[in-house]
């Protein structure tokens, strides 16, 4: 598991179930982002830079809101 995904866990945004189920990230080439779908395989989060351009923020699909935002020194 990468740094990202661990973060991800961490905050809770990739679920990880006791009988195997578990959320999973995945590059998207539509939106050039990543995305974290959900055990059904919907998409329930994009992972997009920030605004500053180094930063990223973990950005909700359904609100469109930006739940997360990971500094670059965190993942790198």
């Amino acid at each position: 598991m990468g740094r990202l995904e661990e973060m991800l866990v961490r905050n809770g945004l990739i679920y990880c179930g006791p009988n195997g189920e578990r959320s999973y990230i995945e590059g998207s080439l539509v939106s050039n982002s990543l995305v974290v779908r959900n055990s059904s395989g919907w998409v329930t989060h994009r992972v997009e830079r920030a605004s500053n351009g180094v930063d990223l923020v973990v950005r909700n699909t359904s609100t469109g809101m930006v739940e997360m935002r990971i500094s670059a020194s965190a993942i790198f």
